[in-house]
């Protein structure tokens, strides 16, 4: 390794990269780049920070043992923690070893390129890596976050042919007409928009038969081989649910036998309810569609019944109208075109 003059820093060239360090208030600092150049103005950069007084000092703390200590710290909700760590496994495979203040957008970059993984769990990927490095950074572990400086794989979802009222009736049918607990579940949240772990979380004293209404207080998760209850997420998903005389109907033919009202001693497994979903897809002839579809399929219902933006996001319990709008966008695409063709034969078009 060549020296340079003072605070021109060391370079060396390995396997086709550079790399050059640095000595800065009695810390070694190290960056590396495709060229000699890029690494020269890096050094630089962090020359301006330092003066600046936005230099953190470099640290031997890996990426992995951050965020372990960020995942243990968190707070969060147990679907939240499983989420993360489902997420970041795949990275930390990869990077888990590098120490976090010598991280690059170039290492995260190639990382992400070589995860032989679909492109959702790519995106989960990256935005766990964000939201960890973003902590770092804010705890002064970091002075930059170098996510922020590589750009965020989208997901590219698979065009899948979307439930019709026709094929919504017949699996009704068949819910309806499968006696188990976990049938009339899924039969319920085609007719409500509930998610899974809101149906699993209904007591029956959040049910109203007289009034036709059922009030969502609570969520039920799985992480692992242990169950939580919980709020729903936001102050927004505690709602109350309008019941059509279907879903009265069905709630009133179930023993009320304990305090929930599809299950007694446990919660069914999420394996269980998917196992329950697929049989009733083939049993009921419809393209077969995990449980939370459901929940899609619902709305899909309220636009077909002009349904609007603001009625329907109260009734799925979303925070804001704008995540109404982007989960459902195609369906409220649908809603606009038979609007036009609407306007159009009443203006004589």
């Amino acid at each position: 390794m060549k020296r340079r003059a003072n605070h021109e820093g060391s370079y060396v060239q390995r396997r086709g990269r550079w790399e050059a360090c640095i000595r800065i208030a009695g810390h070694r600092y190290w960056v590396s780049g495709r060229t000699r150049q890029e690494c020269r103005e890096r050094l630089q950069a962090l020359l301006l920070r330092h003066q600046a007084g936005q230099l953190a000092p470099p640290s031997r703390l890996t990426l992995e043992e951050w965020a372990r200590e960020w995942l243990e710290r968190g707070g969060w909700r147990p679907s939240t923690l499983r989420r993360y760590r489902q997420a970041l496994a795949p990275l930390l495979l990869r990077l888990g070893r590098a120490r976090l203040s010598r991280l690059e957008p170039w290492h995260i970059a190639v990382a992400l390129g070589h995860l032989d993984v679909g492109s959702r769990t790519r995106e989960l990927a990256y935005v766990a890596l964000h939201a960890c490095l973003n902590e770092a950074l804010r705890m002064g572990l970091l002075a930059s976050n170098p996510c922020s400086r590589v750009p965020r794989p989208r997901h590219q979802p698979r065009e899948a042919r979307d439930w019709t009222l026709q094929d919504m009736r017949r699996f009704l049918s068949c819910a309806l007409s499968d006696p188990s607990p976990i049938a009339q579940m899924l039969a319920l949240m085609l007719t409500t928009g509930l998610r899974p772990g809101e149906a699993l979380g209904l007591r029956w004293d959040d049910v109203d038969l007289a009034a036709a209404t059922l009030t969502v207080r609570r969520s039920v998760t799985w992480v692992g081989s242990e169950w939580h209850v919980g709020r729903p997420k936001t102050k927004a998903g505690e709602r109350a649910v309008a019941l059509p005389a279907l879903a009265v109907s069905l709630l009133s033919r179930l023993p009320r036998e304990g305090v929930y009202v599809f299950w007694r001693e446990r919660p069914p497994y999420s394996k269980r309810i998917s196992e329950k979903m697929t049989g009733l897809c083939e049993r009921a002839g419809v393209p077969r569609r995990p449980a939370h579809y459901l929940r899609h399929a619902h709305a899909s219902l309220l636009v077909h019944l002009g349904v609007d933006v603001k009625t329907a996001q109260r009734r799925l319990g979303h925070a804001s109208a704008n995540m109404t709008l982007d989960v459902y966008a195609h369906h409220l695409a649908e809603g606009e075109r038979r609007l036009a063709s609407l306007l159009n034969q009443a203006l004589g078009g």
